[in-house]
């Protein structure tokens, strides 16, 4: 917890520093405190980070729809490190919003609220990411420290940080619906009945992560999941929680645009991914895609123009094809556009295939499986062409005809096959999108299935994905005897990628 600790000294002294150095040295026309306000719009900025370098396509790596040819990296060859807390800072701010909120006398209660109910999704969201990465994490007493002066929290079972996740949804829930206004959001300009589609949406996204699970600590998940789809949720992808970027303000540019990276001639289209699209005869092909050099025998509107890597090769060899024009890049638009198109972390097409998975289930949901699966698919794609500037598209539409006949052609829903194609539908959808989302329901269903090669699986199991990142290794230095204890707990004392949390089994 170094990092942690050392973030929350610093905002310890940027709140409550009044030696006679900072009377000396204080602008009598600046502002002394920081607004709840500005603390909203910082973690919001952190919450949808997502960086300008060529990380923006990791999990691309991992679930094989580009590859990458400036050098190897691991996710290629599917090789974990070591997570990271850092996130965890971020709580220490939205805790301050809260306190600093609670004090000033000028603020109604219903502004007040919004504040909490912000902090109680920022808790779930960030506690989510964590635990779905590592296992058992600091949660109960993650932010203690402050107060109490023990840096050292105590690991909760995955099992109740996932009640705990939970119930903090239940409350920001319940909070935005007593509150007027969240000042300092720039994704619903503070409209707090987005925020609580937003909560409701994200709540059957964890809740489908569990439904292996028939209880969580006193939680019925099925009974919880059904409450929840009967609540607002997203009501169309315009509604999805996502960063929306700015071509005018180079601060505020789409993250891989030529201007903020180096990296823009690197990706490759995999041979895994453009199959699929091909097989599917599926046109978003042409909006993710530029056609092959080699094969400019071909018009750019033939699926026989673009050819993708098998991403399990060798990397030398991946790079050597890639060279001769053998395959696809991605599609210009991803780096010639400032604007580029909005980076989703939850979304309205994810959500509706996650209600058709558990209409499968047997699980009581607004509409059919059938129905939540083809407005997951027509969403998807109507963000795809949104985005997608006609001069970027290759001659293709995709229109409202088109999406019709592909619901109608390989693509339409049969019950029978119905989890392997919502996967596949949700895998197509989030192409630079919801990161890691993919891996996570491959993790949980093995669906779309990844080409794995023995021969070049870095993961020491041979045959399969790993299943975890390990913890940081700061831990071992700052909290040693709450780690050991946890990973003698979950995995009989080994910390390996490969190691099967509570939720997988």
């Amino acid at each position: 917890m170094k990092n942690i600790t050392y973030y929350l000294i610093i905002v310890i002294i940027l709140f409550y520093s009044c030696g006679d150095f900072d009377e000396i040295n204080r602008n009598p026309d600046a502002t002394t405190t920081v607004p709840p306000a500005f603390l909203v719009t910082s973690v919001l900025l952190n919450e949808t980070y997502r960086p300008s370098s060529k990380w923006l396509l990791d999990d691309s790596w991992l679930m094989k729809s580009t590859s990458f040819t400036e050098h190897m990296e691991w996710y290629l060859y599917n090789k974990f490190e070591r997570g990271s807390f850092d996130e965890m800072t971020n709580l220490i701010n939205t805790k301050k919003m809260v306190e600093l909120a609670e004090k000033d006398p000028t603020l109604p209660e219903e502004e007040i609220n919004a504040y909490k109910a912000f902090d109680h999704f920022s808790r779930a969201y960030f506690f989510y990411n964590l635990t779905m990465a590592m296992g058992d994490i600091p949660c109960s007493e993650s932010l203690k420290g402050e107060s109490t002066g023990d840096f050292s929290p105590k690991y909760d079972s995955q099992e109740k940080v996932f009640s705990i996740i939970l119930n903090e949804l239940n409350e920001s829930k319940d909070l935005f619906g007593k509150a007027s206004v969240l000042k300092g959001d720039f994704i619903y300009n503070g409209d707090v009945e987005k925020w609580q589609r937003l909560v409701n949406s994200f709540a059957l996204r964890v809740l489908n992560m569990l439904s292996k699970k028939q209880n969580v600590g006193e939680i019925n998940i099925r009974t919880a999941f059904e409450n929840f789809a009967s609540s607002p949720i997203f009501e169309n992808e315009n509604d999805s929680f996502m960063r929306v970027y700015n071509a005018s303000k180079s601060s505020q540019r789409y993250p891989f645009y030529y201007l903020n990276q180096n990296y823009w001639s690197y990706p490759v289209m995999t041979s895994f991914f453009i199959d699929m699209l091909k097989e599917l005869n599926d046109y978003r092909l042409f909006y993710y895609a530029e056609p092959a050099t080699a094969l400019s025998h071909f018009p750019e509107n033939s699926f026989d123009a673009y050819s993708g890597v098998n991403p399990v090769l060798e990397f030398g060899q991946i790079q050597a094809e890639f060279t001769e024009g053998l395959h696809s890049s991605i599609n210009k638009r991803y780096y010639l556009l400032p604007e580029g198109e909005p980076i989703k972390f939850i979304c309205y097409s994810e959500i509706q295939f996650i209600l058709a998975e558990a209409s499968l289930r047997g699980w009581r949901t607004p509409l059919s499986a059938k129905e939540h699966y083809e407005n997951g698919v027509k969403a998807a794609m109507t963000f795809t062409v949104t985005h997608t500037p006609p001069e970027f598209r290759h001659g293709v539409v995709i229109d409202d005809e088109y999406i019709d006949s592909y619901l109608k052609g390989k693509a339409a829903f049969k019950e029978e096959f119905g989890i392997q194609q919502i996967m596949i539908q949700k895998y197509i959808a989030s192409f630079i999108q919801l990161h890691f989302n993919s891996y996570y329901d491959y993790r949980r269903t093995g669906f779309p299935m990844i080409p794995i090669d023995p021969t070049t699986n870095m993961n020491e199991v041979k045959d399969q994905l790993p299943l975890r990142w390990m913890y940081p290794e700061s831990e071992y230095s700052y909290n040693r005897e709450n780690i050991e204890e946890a990973i003698l707990r979950q995995f009989n004392g080994s910390d390996t990628p490969n190691d099967v949390m509570w939720l997988l089994q």
